[in-house]
């Protein structure tokens, strides 16, 4: 059975707004957080009212992993805690993919991020998201029936041209709502609820103390130009 997305959009804020009241907000944001992911997953994997089975996605299919996505704060601290657990030498060649990768997409509006043709600093050589665990839910929204459609429809767009692609809808409806939730709970509280492009951000904060965790605190607010520093 299918989750109502009204009733999503506020379930999501209130577990941000729970989470939120702790003594310690952002380690309780982050557990509460990753916790309300896993049960979203394990929901959509449970639905029976839809049939997931023709979704051709699997692990090295990257065709769709050079573009704009959007995250919110909380998603990129746990991705930048998350690289940080890493061994040093791993880190340190994400972190220049990352540098890398800023210099030429930073400023690029969507069409313009595609035609680049740059993949994500987070996939090794064999197209593996290297942080699947933690990956972004834009990301986990995106799904195809056919890897050689999306191929066609980044080719496409380089020429000015829209292909359809046929994606898992409730599947991506189910995500966007979370993100939705999950900022406009964060706003509610004082918190920074702003989309982030996943690159840079994720770079800024993993140049600060503990993966930037403190910016999970009430009243603190990212600087734009510092992303692009």
């Amino acid at each position: 059975m299918q989750m109502n997305l009204t009733d999503l959009h506020q379930l999501a804020i209130d577990r941000v707004t729970r989470a939120a009241t702790g003594e310690n907000t952002a380690e309780d944001l982050l557990a509460e957080l990753a916790k309300f992911w896993a049960e979203t997953e394990t929901a959509l994997k449970a639905d029976d009212s839809t049939d997931r089975s023709h979704i051709a996605c699997c692990a090295g299919c990257d065709h769709c992993c050079v573009i704009n996505v959007s995250i919110l704060l909380p998603e990129g601290v746990a991705i930048s805690r998350f690289l940080l657990g890493l061994p040093a030498a791993e880190l340190e060649q994400i972190s220049a993919r990352l540098d890398d990768l800023w210099t030429r997409i930073r400023g690029l509006d969507d069409d313009e991020r595609v035609m680049l043709r740059r993949p994500c600093a987070f996939l090794d050589d064999r197209g593996y998201c290297l942080v699947y665990p933690v990956r972004p839910l834009y990301c986990r929204s995106f799904t195809s029936t056919d890897a050689e459609s999306c191929k066609a429809e980044i080719a496409a767009r380089a020429h000015g041209q829209v292909l359809p692609v046929q994606a898992h809808r409730y599947q991506q409806e189910l995500y966007e709502t979370c993100y939705l939730g999950i900022g406009d709970g964060l706003t509610q509280v004082g918190l920074d609820g702003r989309s982030f492009q996943l690159s840079g951000l994720v770079r800024y904060l993993l140049r600060q103390p503990n993966g930037g965790a403190d910016l999970l605190t009430a009243g603190e607010q990212l600087v734009w130009d510092d992303l692009y520093a």
